[in-house]
């Protein structure tokens, strides 16, 4: 059996605790995240303790399930999974939600139904458990080129950043160079930050000339999994190869640790070009859209 919870009835413990207990968790889907990203935010869950989120919202009195920004990948996550888990899960999903919009996690196989449409995603992720220099003679030729661009003056990086440093530099590099991020996304990312430092699930890294933050990176760190979730640099940081020594400097203070580096994408070819170069392999996982809108609607939202 699976009980729909509104997001009153949510015992967030209990939520956390079950999330716990399934070998695909993610970051992401933490009951504090979900409540960052979507104070509204419902749930399913089965008998056997798999469970689902619904990051629904409203529009136009239609109510409908998303992704919200800086959020990979939602769906079921189960304890063990059969043939019938993800199925029983989305037919489960209440039906006042018409129109879904989600990136599901990896470990599922669903198929389409009549008005879905499904599509592949690429993810990135770098196994931390061999030595410093094993992981190193991984990176391409290029990489290990760009690396030594410095010399003897490589970036000095620094830890002392905060989350509205970060999210200061993004939005007027990666922020402006990419149109799809919706409004209030920068707004959220501070905050999710922001959460997971205060929970010490957080480490950012940068590069400053003087007083100015020209490159920094952020990984959200939990239960073995490290996500690269955000990036970003200046011309100058461009410059000063700054991405690369960043990157390179949190793999060879990992290295031997066994964690997963998630790269969190990418399907923009040079990204994923970059996180390959590190010696990243790819993954897939499905964004479905799922539409059951009335007709003159539906067509619309095609």
């Amino acid at each position: 059996m699976i009980r729909h919870l509104p997001h009153s009835a949510i015992d967030k413990a209990e939520w956390d605790r079950l999330l716990l207990r399934c070998p695909d968790r993610l970051w992401y889907v933490q009951s504090w995240v979900l409540d960052t990203c979507c104070p509204q935010w419902e749930a399913l869950i089965g008998d056997d303790g798999s469970i689902m989120p619904l990051i629904w919202r409203r529009k136009f009195g239609v109510d409908y399930l998303y992704q919200p920004y800086a959020v990979q990948q939602q769906g079921v996550f189960a304890p063990s999974r059969d043939d019938r888990t993800d199925g029983d899960f989305l037919e489960a999903v209440p039906k006042r939600f018409k129109y879904w919009d989600i990136h599901l996690n990896a470990a599922m196989r669903v198929h389409a139904d009549r008005n879905d449409r499904l599509t592949t995603s690429t993810d990135q992720d770098l196994d931390l458990s061999s030595d410093a220099t094993t992981l190193r003679a991984g990176y391409s030729q290029g990489h290990r080129r760009n690396l030594r661009k410095c010399g003897d003056d490589p970036p000095v990086i620094v830890r002392d950043l905060t989350a509205w440093e970060f999210v200061t530099l993004f939005d007027r590099t990666t922020g402006a160079r990419f149109a799809n991020i919706p409004k209030g996304g920068t707004v959220l990312l501070e905050r999710l930050i922001s959460g997971a430092m205060e929970r010490g699930q957080c480490t950012l890294l940068g590069v400053r000339e003087g007083d100015v933050l020209i490159a920094a990176v952020c990984f959200m760190e939990w239960e073995g999994r490290s996500i690269l979730l955000k990036s970003a640099n200046d011309k100058a940081g461009t410059d000063r190869q700054a991405m690369f020594h960043l990157i390179d400097r949190y793999i060879s203070e990992h290295a031997a640790s066994g964690v997963l580096l998630d790269f969190a994408g990418s399907n923009t070819p040079s990204v994923a070009r970059f996180n390959a170069g590190f010696g990243a392999r790819s993954t897939v996982y499905l964004h479905l859209v799922r539409n059951r809108l009335p007709a003159p609607l539906r067509w619309f939202k095609r």
